[in-house]
């Protein structure tokens, strides 16, 4: 009896140990990151999915497009999105998506990501401008190239608050281990 009782005691013992150091054994990327940022796209994969789409599919970096939707994770998108009329017909024809909704997140980041490329081709802009990436989503590429921005302060005060976000993002992005690895895994926890 007395040697059973060792036995559980060495038992518990090691147990505890093992515990202590569960983190050691837990691959980092179900560790829960301090960042609220990464917090949030750990919460709700259906962005973290789309986004990384829109990242692969159309070159268009994560914390850029995420800087020009400026809002909450998991709210809704209709909000946040109004392309010009013309640009929108011309995203539904290119990528065929006749269904598509702008209210629908999967598809507001796959237009991001299009009109970015668009307004990369046709208004001589890089991937990392947001400010002008946005400026372009709003107003439509014409209007970019007219420069009709000039005459709405506002619109011009709101692209320098995306091009803050977008730094704020790349930088919080470092403390997310392997976000993009995370996307679209099957075997994920929901933190």
């Amino acid at each position: 009896m007395r040697y059973r009782l060792v036995q559980l005691c060495l038992l518990s013992a090691l147990f505890l140990q093992g515990c202590t150091q569960i983190t050691q054994v837990v691959p980092e990327r179900f560790i829960t990151p301090d960042n609220p940022f990464c917090r949030g796209l750990y919460q709700h994969n259906d962005w973290l999915d789309a986004v990384v789409t829109t990242e692969s599919r159309w070159g268009l970096p994560l914390h850029i497009a995420l800087a020009e939707l400026n809002m909450p994770i998991g709210t809704e998108a209709s909000e946040y999105i109004s392309p010009d009329s013309s640009d929108w017909e011309e995203y539904r024809l290119a990528t065929e998506n006749w269904n598509g909704q702008y209210s629908d997140i999967e598809t507001a980041l796959d237009f991001l990501g299009w009109h970015a490329q668009m307004a990369a081709q046709r208004n001589n802009l890089t991937m990392d401008q947001a400010g002008q990436l946005y400026i372009a989503s709003r107003i439509g590429h014409g209007g970019l190239h007219r420069m009709e921005n000039d005459s709405d302060l506002r619109l011009v005060r709101e692209s320098v608050k995306v091009d803050q976000r977008a730094q704020q993002y790349r930088s919080d992005l470092k403390y997310c281990p392997r976000i993009r690895e995370r996307a679209g895994s099957f075997f994920r926890l929901p933190f």
